[in-house]
């Protein structure tokens, strides 16, 4: 199975070097319904992206960082971002770790020298 992730240029956010207007957003969308594998979307939180992916199967999660952009003329600005995905993003999370580091993995001999 296929894993796509991707990090479009956010609806009405910034000023991009590229156009991307609502048709495109929408294409985005369509071209995400029909994919056979899972697919994790990055997006500002706005009320058109909500709306544009409020179908059954898909999962939002909302979450805030920084505004990088605005730190140097507003200090501590909060930025409200979306992950859109078509399977549930808690599902694997529930077993691991909040934080895992790379000698968290169990090696490939470990686990063939416990079988």
């Amino acid at each position: 199975m296929s894993f796509f992730y991707c990090d479009p240029p956010y609806f009405e956010a910034e000023d991009y070097a590229v156009a991307f207007p609502a048709e495109d957003h929408e294409r985005l969308r369509d071209a995400l319904l029909s994919v056979k594998g899972k697919w994790l979307l990055s997006y500002n939180d706005c009320p058109y992206i909500r709306e544009l992916y409020d179908r059954d199967g898909i999962y939002l999660e909302e979450f805030t960082r920084l505004d990088n952009i605005a730190q140097c003329y507003e200090g501590g600005k909060i930025y409200r971002e979306l992950l859109i995905a078509n399977y549930d993003m808690g599902e694997r999370a529930r077993d691991l770790p909040m934080q895992m580091g790379l000698f968290d993995l169990p090696r490939q001999n470990d686990e063939e020298s416990t079988e």
